[in-house]
């Protein structure tokens, strides 16, 4: 390798590491050297809580307990272990993390077991600041920022209200679409990758080589604007993204089916940890700001049937005006806004965000809720699932995990700048 391609590469890891804290400043390495205000709060708040008992209680009852909720004789004892929960999860999250790691590089990253071990916010407080060792301090404040977090999850309204609104939406979508219903059969694609290695060739009769994937399609027929509309969505799912385990996918006898793969499956509440995640990657500090807690995919068979689609959802959706932040990938009218920065080259996805006017019973006023909608057509959905092609799923999650959360929650200030010895290929 020439010299400029060694100052090239050593240039790309460290803009790999380059790390905006703004949002989550706790997971600055450099919080407790830096003057700011919020700072200098946090250390007040500590100092006060301290050495008195009283006042580390009416510090935790803020975090649980609404002011002036009548929870001021609530003790001590059942503020702690409400924390010690939290702190409990925010270990898990961090051990399930550095599993994700490489093998070889996991050691690099272990918890300190002086922090690990501790479930007491106060004592965290006191190692984050009176601690002489760097490395200690950071993973107390790290701890404290995951738990807080957590339990910031938790107390969301939008999550705590999203099964609700899942089945508002999935009551829309019987209405006005899968009433409409005319047969629903079973169909197996056989797929492999083109020689050119990117064209996913399919076929419905496979061959003895082929990679398979199984759907149940639905067809349906309904007249919109006087003209009957006859589709094949060859699959749907609606989820709420607190109820449902992370997908993985593997490969039995030369089939590629759908298994759960719980991440986070020692937590209390196991897709707090993939919220969690997607939090510290993509720089949210607020759980109402993520757009996709409830998510509607659909594959349908090609570009035609897509634009089909999006006019019989546009009829019991009733809201054109209502989409946002809309993508369309597959070229043609506009991308509108960009896809996720580790998406792989060739993949292709129509998606969007669309406001669901919901209103609770008793005649409360009327608010809206967003559900990401994709659409993908059989041949970009099949590249999702092709472990070869460039725009695989598990590529694209291992990218976003590698490139968004390592390193902000490992950062090489604290852990060196060879604990992770490189960065897989994006």
């Amino acid at each position: 390798m020439s010299s400029n391609e060694t100052e090239s590469v050593v240039s790309a890891d460290k803009e790999k590491w380059a790390v905006d804290h703004t949002a989550h400043p706790l997971l600055d390495p450099y919080f407790a050297d830096k003057r700011s205000r919020l700072l200098h709060l946090t250390r007040l708040s500590y100092r006060r809580m301290r050495q008195d008992d009283e006042a580390y209680r009416q510090e935790l009852s803020r975090l649980f307990h609404a002011i002036d909720s009548g929870a001021d004789d609530v003790r001590l004892p059942q503020l702690l272990q409400k924390a010690r929960e939290y702190l409990q999860e925010a270990d898990i999250f961090l051990e399930a993390t550095i599993e994700s790691l490489p093998e070889d590089s996991r050691g690099n990253v272990h918890l300190n077991a002086e922090v690990a071990g501790c479930q007491d916010v106060r004592e965290l407080m006191r190692i984050s600041f009176d601690s002489s060792a760097a490395r200690r301090s950071f993973e107390a404040r790290r701890k404290l920022f995951l738990a807080q977090t957590l339990l910031h999850i938790d107390q969301c309204r939008i999550i705590q209200d999203g099964p609700r609104h899942r089945s508002h939406f999935e009551e829309i979508l019987n209405r006005g679409l899968w009433q409409f219903t005319q047969q629903i059969h079973d169909l197996t694609v056989g797929y492999r990758l083109g020689d050119d290695g990117s064209t996913i060739e399919y076929t419905s009769r496979p061959e003895s080589d082929d990679m398979l994937w199984n759907f149940r399609s639905t067809f349906l027929e309904k007249k919109h604007d006087e003209r009957l509309i006859s589709l094949d969505v060859l699959y749907y799912n609606c989820r709420f993204k607190m109820a449902v385990a992370p997908m993985g996918f593997e490969v039995v006898d030369g089939t590629h089916r759908v298994v759960e793969k719980t991440r986070f499956d020692r937590m209390r509440q196991q897709s707090s940890g993939s919220v969690l995640s997607k939090m510290i990657r993509k720089g949210i500090n607020n759980p109402d700001e993520i757009g996709d807690l409830i998510g509607a995919m659909f594959i349908v068979n090609d570009n035609e049937a897509l634009n089909e689609l999006l006019m019989l959802l546009d009829s019991c959706l009733g809201n054109t005006f209502g989409w946002r932040n809309v993508t369309d990938a597959f070229g043609g009218f506009g991308t509108g806004s960009t896809l996720n920065s580790f998406s792989g080259k060739g993949f292709k996805v129509f998606k969007g965000d669309v406001d669901i006017l919901f209103e609770e019973y008793g005649g409360s006023r009327p608010y809206r809720f967003p559900v990401e909608i994709q659409i993908f057509t059989l041949e970009s959905y099949l590249r999702t699932v092709c472990s070869d092609h460039e725009a695989s799923h598990l590529a694209l999650k291992k990218r976003q995990f590698m490139y968004g959360v390592v390193p902000k929650i490992f950062p090489h200030e604290v852990y060196g700048d060879g604990w992770l010895p490189a960065f897989p290929e994006a």
